[in-house]
């Protein structure tokens, strides 16, 4: 029997890439490392697609681990392979449905509000005069605002507005607005929020994180710690999860000052380096396992046909 191949995307592959092809060659896959931007739509293939390493076969499953930013042109085909490989009956981690539900985090907003989630307060649109009649209702009623880019990660781009002259200082990307309700933090001066990592309904690892500035990101300084879970934090962690349809996701909640627990972002394609480093959880091994399942899975699904 051939060995299987997984294929890993990422526009650029490092750290993650590795730790997840030495996992996964542990468990007997070989390991093709691409990007969507090289696969092309290809109707001259019998499948209709050309993915670099892979000319005479399908990948045995594919793993999602970051998606360069584009055009809506660019990110449409890749989206396009993305569908098109579940369609063919390759698993994909995670699925271009959930990506999609995560990568516009309007998106997310909005599915975590219509699953009843608590979430901040959330307004996005494209027209300037109504970002500005909603930012002006806000901070006058004595809100504080954050502006994000609608596609971002990491903690970049994202501005804190305090005034309407700060608002009308930034330049939104894209033309869109993405303001959401500022949550200040419980103990003056000490931010911290908690990502938890969540794989196929389970709670796998958790951190807070800890920052002298408002911005708590691993990528934007801030110091990582492993962290117990309550029932609560593990209940919207999964919540969120189900609600962008996630198979694995990191999940980050912040404390608000009456003591509830809020969902700030869910991201489908989480990095894990502070993580690891925060609580030495072997990331890559569960999610390797889990990929390994859904390998085998679609194998005895081909049989039983």
């Amino acid at each position: 029997m051939n060995t299987p191949r997984i294929v890993i995307f990422n526009d650029t592959h490092g750290w993650h890439s590795e730790q997840l092809t030495t996992a996964l060659r542990e468990l007997g896959f070989d390991v093709v490392l691409t990007d969507l931007a090289q696969c092309r739509i290809d109707l001259d293939y019998p499948e209709g697609l050309f993915i670099p390493g892979f000319e005479n076969e399908l990948p045995a499953a594919a793993m999602v681990r970051g998606i360069a930013p584009g055009f809506l042109e660019q990110i449409t085909l890749r989206m396009d392979v993305l569908h098109t490989l579940a369609e063919l009956g390759v698993p994909v981690f995670n699925p271009a449905t959930a990506i999609e539900h995560t990568v516009d985090k309007a998106r997310t907003s909005l599915r975590l509000h219509l699953a009843g989630l608590n979430t901040p307060r959330t307004w996005a649109c494209e027209n300037r005069s109504m970002a500005f009649d909603i930012a002006c209702r806000q901070l006058n009623a004595g809100m504080t605002l954050v502006m994000k880019p609608l596609f971002g990660s990491q903690g970049k781009g994202i501005t804190l507005i305090e005034n309407m002259q700060q608002l009308g200082e930034q330049i939104p990307v894209g033309d869109a607005f993405y303001l959401q309700e500022y949550i200040a933090p419980e103990q003056s001066g000490l931010w911290q929020d908690w990502r938890l990592l969540v794989i196929d309904g389970q709670v796998y690892a958790a951190m807070s994180r800890r920052s002298e500035h408002w911005i708590t990101n691993f990528a934007q300084g801030a110091r990582c710690f492993a962290s117990p879970v309550s029932a609560e934090m593990e209940q919207l962690a999964l919540q969120a999860t189900a609600a962008v349809q996630a198979d694995y996701a990191g999940v980050d909640l912040i404390r608000t000052r009456d003591g509830q627990f809020s969902v700030l972002e869910v991201n489908s394609v989480p990095a894990w380096k502070g993580l690891y480093q925060a609580t030495g959880a072997n990331i890559a091994g569960a999610l390797a396992k889990a990929l390994l399942q859904r390998v085998e899975n679609s194998l005895q699904s081909h049989h039983a046909v």
